[in-house]
């Protein structure tokens, strides 16, 4: 019987970002398929980030990647440029569904 493919380490850091933002997107279980808009708080599916199309990740300077959706683009890189100058955590939007 064959094995299931898994991701690999790029991919799965693609789909839950980097470092600590990643770690709490695994923690909240359904295998990292459950991802929230950083700046909205609305729920993204992961077809959305394929074309065309209604989501994308933003990046801040640490390296972290955070989901957002295409709308929240610009006040979700505000959010990263306050949490890259005070070096507090990113100030994310509660989720809903």
């Amino acid at each position: 019987m064959k094995r299931e493919k898994k991701l690999t380490k790029k991919e799965r850091q693609a789909i839950l970002g980097k470092g600590p933002a990643g770690a709490k997107a695994a923690a909240g279980g359904g295998g990292g398929e459950h991802i929230h808009c950083v700046a909205c708080g609305r729920h993204i599916d992961a077809t959305e980030f394929d074309n065309p199309a209604t989501a994308t990740f933003v990046k801040c300077a640490h390296g972290s990647t955070f989901a957002s959706c295409l709308g929240c683009t610009v006040p979700s890189q505000k959010l990263l440029d306050e949490h890259d100058r005070t070096g507090q955590p990113v100030k994310a939007a509660g989720a809903w569904h």
